[in-house]
């Protein structure tokens, strides 16, 4: 799979990232109005700040910085931003990433004929959808390679598209909670609530301030504060405490660093608040929750509310 990929890479026509090397996607070559990306082994990409995009970590790690703030992306983790997003990507050691970004040209006319839309946003893919994926994209790869005809490299790109559409159908139940008399307003503000969810995670080492959203969104503070409850079912100020309490489970498993460390650097103000809010989400001391996952038990189970905001199965 590796070879296969810098095969393509290097005699295809899509921009495949090597090590150490850093590729600005405004300067890089467009094949019909989208872009193919594989980046890997301590490589970078920054993506336009015009164009929508979505990446999949096939191996390894990557950190994105971008308007939403930062990320880390592991094995099967899927990513999307919206079209002034400019995320950066680079990869660690041995990391191995995928993506495509859209001209907002191309993304307008797919959806006016095919309803097919790429909403922000971010979360897993099961091994099956894992295949599918990659199976796609190569072969929108190899249809841009420019051997064959226009339409067809669209027509990969759209069927890729399509799948990623068909991996993000969670968001279903969530468009039809927005308001809206059209689908198309629904969409749209669904996309920028997304924007907000994201930038509560890209930002789970402090307080996000109401203002903050609402600048990013172009929504009233009371506009985006009602709205996001009616959607979601919990409130901005509980989803922000919850993307904290989250970052501080991934630091308790994955770093060496103090209860009192994780605490500040998950922006709470002082250990004492952090145990009660840890406690009160997880069901368990943080101590006790590190100790469970050191020793491959599971913790006891999260309130329902974090529970729904991480994604978790019911118990």
């Amino acid at each position: 799979m590796q070879s296969e990929y810098h095969h393509y890479g290097s005699q295809e026509g899509w921009e495949s990232i090597e090590s150490g090397q850093m590729i600005d996607s405004d300067r890089a070559p467009s094949n019909d109005g989208f872009q193919l990306y594989l980046v890997r082994d301590f490589g970078s990409v920054r993506v336009s700040g015009t164009s929508p995009s979505y990446w999949l970590q096939l191996r390894g790690r990557s950190q994105i910085e971008s308007r939403e703030g930062r990320f880390a992306l592991s094995r099967n983790q899927w990513i999307a931003f919206d079209r002034d997003s400019a995320p950066r990507i680079d990869t660690e050691r041995r990391g191995l990433v995928i993506g495509f970004s859209c001209k907002p040209a191309l993304m307008r006319e797919i959806e006016r004929h095919t309803r097919i839309d790429l909403i922000p946003g971010e979360g897993r893919v099961d091994a099956a959808q894992r295949r599918a994926l990659v199976r796609l994209w190569r072969r929108s790869a190899t249809a841009a390679s420019g051997q064959g005809l226009a339409n067809e490299r669209l027509a990969a790109f759209r069927m890729l598209l399509a799948y990623v559409h068909e991996t993000q159908h969670e968001l279903d139940e969530l468009l039809e909670r927005c308001p809206g008399r059209r689908r198309a307003r629904q969409r749209q503000v669904l996309g920028r609530l997304q924007r907000a969810r994201l930038y509560l995670r890209g930002n789970a080492h402090r307080v996000v301030l109401m203002d903050e959203l609402a600048q990013l969104t172009s929504f009233s503070t009371w506009w985006i504060s009602k709205t996001f409850h009616a959607v979601y079912g919990i409130t901005v100020q509980a989803a922000c405490v919850n993307q904290r309490v989250q970052q501080a489970c991934e630091l308790l498993r994955e770093s060496r660093l103090s209860i009192g460390e994780v605490s500040h650097a998950c922006g709470f103000d002082s250990p004492c608040s952090f145990a009660r809010t840890f406690r009160a989400r997880m069901g368990c001391t943080a101590s006790e929750y590190r100790s469970l996952q050191a020793s491959g038990q599971k913790s006891a189970s999260p309130a329902p509310v974090l529970r729904t905001q991480l994604g978790l199965a019911a118990p």
